[in-house]
């Protein structure tokens, strides 16, 4: 585990040795808050560092300040991202028994999308602990359903029935593609507090658990398809269950067979995803999701926070120079 140096605001960059070496001397104006160590810039204590003959110092330019938290526009463009993929997902909603729509590829992604924006939005602005977990172990299986839905498609069998007018719509306006461009907009507009978190995560874990977490990223799309298909055989074994002991425990009709043939007809109608397709998923979603996430945190040395998600510092550095900059 790489151990944290020290920021002494307004001036420089020093190692963590160097300023407890120099606090022993004692007589230095000096705060400490947490992680950080706040010297004024006119403060003898920051003299006494400069003339420290041991003292491995790099002369670091303050970066203009970057916002992590949401901004106005932003709050309400995630939003509407929200409210349009629930729509989505609302819309094929429309079939009997629930789970033949519950269970249908497109619900399910659309589901892991979904509850991803709502899990990112509501820990980023409310609960500052749960990003992390967001950003680490959800965000492949929403990255992995988009592109399952961009391969795959959906399956003309899993809602059919009611959608009407209003579902037709709303799978030409919001379909893969936007779904797409909307998540990449997100993971742009908030590409900093993903990085430093996903940064922060990398230098706790070893080399070992990069590896792992990049397979996790791989896998994800077959977990999916795992899921659906489980789902697809338990509403099948439920549906004969209910057809065989029909209510008020007489002997099963055969309306029930014929129900308990349409349920085996239904599962058998929805096949399984192409094998050629899965992989292209599979491989897709975990190699940019890996890349991604390898480029937008691989240039920090640093990251300090008063308060987690709210005030911060970065640090990354360029040549001779340590690059700083705020996060509020």
């Amino acid at each position: 585990m790489r151990r944290r140096p020290h920021i002494v605001l307004d001036d420089f960059f020093v190692k963590d040795s160097v300023v407890a070496a120099t606090l022993d001397q004692g007589g230095a104006a000096w705060t400490a808050e947490g992680d950080y160590l706040e010297v004024p810039s006119g403060s003898p204590f920051a003299g006494q560092l400069l003339a420290s003959t041991h003292a491995v110092l790099r002369r670091w330019v303050r970066a203009p300040a970057v916002q992590v938290t949401y901004s106005g526009w932003l709050y309400n463009a995630h939003l509407a991202v929200i409210a349009a993929v629930a729509a989505r997902y609302v819309s094929g909603l429309t079939t009997t028994p629930p789970a033949r729509s519950l269970g249908s590829p497109a619900n399910i992604c659309l589901l892991l999308v979904l509850s991803y924006h709502v899990a990112f939005f509501a820990a980023l602005n409310y609960r500052p602990a749960w990003f992390e977990r967001t950003v680490v172990f959800h965000s492949p299986f929403a990255w992995a359903a988009i592109w399952l839905l961009v391969f795959a498609g959906d399956d003309p069998h899993a809602a059919s029935g009611t959608g009407g007018p209003v579902r037709s719509q709303l799978d030409r306006r919001v379909g893969p593609l936007a779904l797409l461009l909307m998540h990449c907009f997100v993971w742009y507009a908030r590409r900093t507090v993903i990085g430093v978190t996903v940064f922060e995560c990398k230098i706790r874990a070893s080399t070992c658990a990069h590896w792992i977490h990049r397979l996790y990223s791989v896998l994800a799309a077959l977990a999916i398809v795992l899921a659906w298909k489980t789902l697809t055989y338990a509403s099948a074994v439920w549906d004969r269950h209910h057809a065989a002991t029909p209510a008020g425990g007489g002997s099963s009709s055969s309306s029930g067979g014929g129900q308990c043939r349409d349920s085996y007809g239904w599962m058998g109608r929805r096949g399984i995803v192409g094998l050629a397709r899965l992989g292209a998923a599979m491989l897709v979603s975990g190699g940019t999701h890996a890349l991604w996430y390898s480029f937008i945190s691989y240039a920090y040395h640093l990251i300090v926070w008063k308060e987690y998600l709210r005030d911060g510092l970065a640090v990354w550095v360029v040549g001779d120079s340590a690059m700083c900059t705020k996060l509020y």
